[in-house]
């Protein structure tokens, strides 16, 4: 019963933080509806690679980044004589490397556009005060779907246990082995959709590009209690490949070598693989997604693939061990 009030409680936990985010958007595109037009010109439009920060790990922190492309739109507008630039076309939290050529289309350099603007503030400006129909509800409906998906999911596994229980020889771990099951399968399935993405991009078509940098990257490493517990963080090392392409007279950079998980380790000669392959100013073939060329990669492979295969076995065993059918 504790495990059950503990995973709706997370559930209930993720969907409030979910909910509040979709609360704080609301009220900005809310408060956007009386910003003021006003025509604006489009003085720069292409594609921009900016360092992202990204987590490899919920239970550590880190200070690694990851290369993606964001549409960098520049445009200007005058507001009571005044002249101003603005470079935030949307309201959208842009994530990058989705949709990347579509809106650099869509606002080319030299084109005329309405620009909204603050009038509190007509520095703060915008080219689309709108979000995408329904992105709203359907953010709604996501944070309500984790609470009661969640819900159902716990009873649903808390009944199958119940049921078979009788049937096991050590039935008091029926609990523990039915959690040891789903999270195997859940790896499963991460591993054969990574599989399915390196298959995909086999197909997909090539450029030729050129490795911009190349060589080995520091970051540290911090448990979520390092504060509590006081233990220090600790440094570790990767590679870090960044190389560049064009497709369709776009300009992009990736840093991806290879799908799958990201190598690293405590001494830098353990991890320079891929800073040796790919030496700075050498030509690479580069797979690039015709839908979305803003995602490449030059490997077309999942690194760690094994690992995650016999993570998802050792669970499926220590499953069956626990409840005596091996």
């Amino acid at each position: 019963m504790e495990l059950k009030l503990i995973l709706i409680g997370f559930a209930c936990v993720t969907a409030g933080l979910f909910a509040l985010v979709t609360f704080l958007k609301w009220q900005e595109v809310r408060a956007a509806r009386s910003w003021l037009p006003v025509r604006g010109k489009i003085i720069s439009s292409r594609s921009e690679a900016r360092e992202v920060r990204v987590s490899i790990s919920r239970a550590n922190t880190t200070e690694t980044t990851e290369v993606r492309n964001f549409p960098a739109i520049t445009f200007v507008y005058t507001v009571n004589g005044r002249r101003f630039e603005g470079t935030r076309h949307t309201l959208r939290n842009e994530i990058g490397n989705f949709q990347v050529p579509e809106t650099l289309a869509r606002y080319p350099k030299g084109a005329e556009v309405t620009v909204y603007y603050d009038p509190s503030n007509p520095r703060t400006s915008v080219i689309e005060r709108t979000m995408p129909d329904g992105s709203i509800q359907v953010m709604a409906y996501i944070s309500a779907g984790l609470v009661v998906g969640s819900i159902a999911l716990v009873f649903l596994v808390g009944g199958v246990v119940e049921a078979i229980r009788p049937h096991l020889p050590n039935p008091q771990n029926a609990g523990t082995a039915m959690l040891l099951t789903i999270m195997a399968l859940i790896i499963l399935r991460l591993g054969f959709a990574q599989k399915a993405i390196a298959e995909a991009a086999a197909t997909w078509p090539t450029t030729q590009g050129s490795i911009a940098s190349s060589g080995i990257e520091a970051f540290r490493i911090r448990s979520a209690f390092e504060g509590f517990w006081r233990r220090p963080g600790r440094t570790v090392f990767k590679s870090r490949v960044r190389y560049a392409y064009s497709v369709a007279g776009q300009d992009y950079v990736s840093g991806r070598v290879a799908f799958g998980a990201t190598a690293a380790a405590s001494l830098p000669a353990l991890i320079g693989g891929d800073s040796r392959r790919y030496a700075e100013g050498g030509k690479v073939d580069v797979h690039y997604d015709p839908a979305n060329p803003a995602l490449a990669v030059l490997e077309c492979r999942v690194r760690g693939l094994w690992a995650l295969w016999a993570v998802a076995g050792a669970m499926f065993i220590g499953a069956t061990v626990s409840v005596g059918l091996l």
